[in-house]
């Protein structure tokens, strides 16, 4: 990782930023789990897509103010704290696609009828639709739910990594709920470990002081990251 390198400015804070005009990322801390809910913007289509939505609509605001529509909600897992904002997103938007992986769907099926798009590991996704210039790519990250993805938006640096609650800004995800798992957690790390140093990690919940973090940083200091072992993972605080 190059000396000249270093996170974008609304990213680089102790407080998460919400909307900058011209920012593709947009990160918003919101409920009382601190969760951390991203919109990703394409301005020139004038289209974007929201991860982990919660109750509070905010950024929906913020995207109408600046004449942005929303194409599609990507879900990193369907625990409530990541999912509480669907129901809300939806009766807005009935036909709006609803992004998540088959293992976590058991836990929407309250919902009216979404468009869901059973996203696979590797896959990659243009929920911006066929004209944008930003796509993702899912990566399957079971360990905290059996059907956690990380979604890598490709391009600048090393990319934009929305880790969810697969990895923290110098810990992981718990492992001890349903459908979680430390031998799955510990192979989804050794699997993040092999993206570029430079790749941003942007994860679902403001646990550290930071807002944001290097991969190539957290290599080198975060625990989970430094493990040689499932037993060592387990024996983690």
């Amino acid at each position: 990782m190059g000396q000249a390198l270093s996170l974008p400015q609304h990213l680089n804070t102790h407080a998460a930023q919400g909307l900058i005009p011209g920012e593709i990322v947009a990160q918003y801390e919101l409920g009382p789990l601190r969760n951390f809910v991203y919109l990703v913007i394409d301005w020139t289509e004038k289209s974007a897509v929201i991860i982990d939505p919660a109750r509070d609509l905010t950024p929906l605001k913020d995207l109408a103010a600046h004449g942005i529509e929303l194409s599609g909600i990507l879900l990193t897992h369907s625990h409530h704290d990541h999912i509480a904002g669907v129901p809300g997103i939806l009766a807005l938007y009935p036909d709006l696609p609803l992004y998540v992986h088959q293992e976590d769907q058991h836990r929407l099926t309250s919902l009216k009828s979404p468009r869901f798009h059973s996203v696979r590991d590797g896959e990659q996704l243009k929920p911006m639709g066929a004209k944008s210039a930003l796509t993702f790519k899912a990566i399957h990250s079971p360990g905290h739910t059996s059907g956690e993805i990380c979604y890598l938006l490709e391009g600048e640096f090393g990319g934009y990594l929305f880790s969810g609650d697969t990895l923290f800004i110098r810990d992981c995800g718990r492992t001890d709920f349903d459908t979680g798992s430390n031998e799955e957690m510990y192979s989804t790390l050794q699997k993040l470990k092999q993206l570029p140093n430079e790749t941003i990690l942007l994860p679902g919940h403001h646990y550290a002081p930071e807002t944001s973090s290097f991969m190539g940083i957290e290599k080198k200091s975060s625990p989970p990251l430094l493990v040689s072992s499932v037993a060592e993972l387990r024996s983690l605080p």
